[in-house]
């Protein structure tokens, strides 16, 4: 898959079956959307399939500073994404409050048409961009008849009798529903990050954890305890997570991510980890001593490996 930077260097000559929108999570909605571009390209006999993202994040950009939205996915692990879905090239559009001033009109008549050569449009049943959201379905479709230009919609796809959206997997991966959040998306949830130093309260209690440095950008759990399932350099190794300010430990304390990797003793300091959620077992519990926080860590250990067993776990 080719990855163009910006709209300055984009291959104008080649006709092109284009989607556009910010993608995040890279859900089975959107996999919908892309199925749809790649069949079409070929149908049509085009010369490429183009999605069209942003970066930031349209919402990192126009809201407040402080609010800004988490996002499900970093632009490169977007990417990774979209290259497994068989499109031929995304255009990365860095997304200013200028370019949020561009009318729909404007991007379909001065970028979609000139610069990509655009013969076919596929956008989602609930679409809509430009300033204020104004290119909805209705009007893209005017837009398409004046320009020979055939927008081709897709319909919902649903989950639990609601549609898929970025907005709702969200919410689930806050409120600690990562089985929920792993069946919209069509994968276990996953995160990146480089183990740094910690306080070595876990190695004194027996359990000594990698503690993780994460994209801030990048949205994590809810704080709790989680099974999980780690990525390092190739290797599959399960574990136990927290996330979360360690009530026990001091308060006040910032936000960390802590790994208790299962018969693991290698010296990791700086090394990349994915980690995959699997199940969230609790919430996190202040406890009156650390012999206490002790025990139920073992209890916690146990149950992340019998968790492991079950094969109708997503991960």
């Amino acid at each position: 898959m080719k990855v163009t930077w910006g709209l300055e260097t984009i291959d104008e000559n080649q006709s092109s079956i284009t989607t556009l929108g910010s993608f995040d999570g890279v859900h089975r909605g959107h996999v919908q959307i892309l199925e749809k571009l790649v069949a079409q390209k070929r149908t049509l006999g085009l010369d490429r399939s183009v999605v069209l993202t942003f970066n930031p994040h349209p919402q990192q950009v126009l809201q407040k500073t402080g609010s800004a939205v988490q996002l499900l996915t970093t632009v490169d692990e977007r990417l990774e994404l979209l290259a497994r879905t068989g499109v031929d090239e995304v255009v990365v559009i860095q997304f200013t409050p200028e370019f949020s001033r561009l009318t729909y009109v404007d991007f379909f008549e001065s970028i979609l048409l000139p610069k990509l050569n655009t013969k076919a449009m596929v956008v989602g049943f609930n679409h809509a961009f430009g300033r204020n959201r104004e290119g909805d379905i209705e009007h893209l479709e005017v837009l398409g008849k004046k320009f020979e230009v055939p927008i081709i919609k897709t319909g919902p796809c649903l989950y639990d009798g609601a549609n898929i959206s970025s907005t709702r997997i969200r919410k689930a991966i806050l409120s600690g529903d990562i089985q929920f959040a792993a069946r919209c998306l069509g994968r276990s949830y996953s995160f990146k990050g480089f183990v740094v130093s910690g306080d070595h309260i876990g190695q004194t209690l027996g359990y000594p954890t990698a503690n993780l440095s994460v994209p801030p950008e990048k949205l994590l759990p809810g704080d709790g305890v989680f099974a999980c399932s780690v990525n390092l350099s190739g290797r599959r190794v399960l574990g136990a997570m927290s996330i979360g300010s360690r009530p026990t430990i001091g308060e006040d304390l910032e936000r960390a991510v802590e790994i208790f990797l299962f018969d693991f003793s290698e010296e990791i300091y700086g090394a990349k980890l994915e980690v995959t959620c699997v199940e969230r077992l609790r919430s996190q519990i202040r406890f009156d001593t650390l012999e206490e926080l002790r025990k139920q860590i073992l209890a916690d250990v146990e149950e992340c490996r019998k968790l492991f067993t079950c094969e109708t776990l997503i991960v």
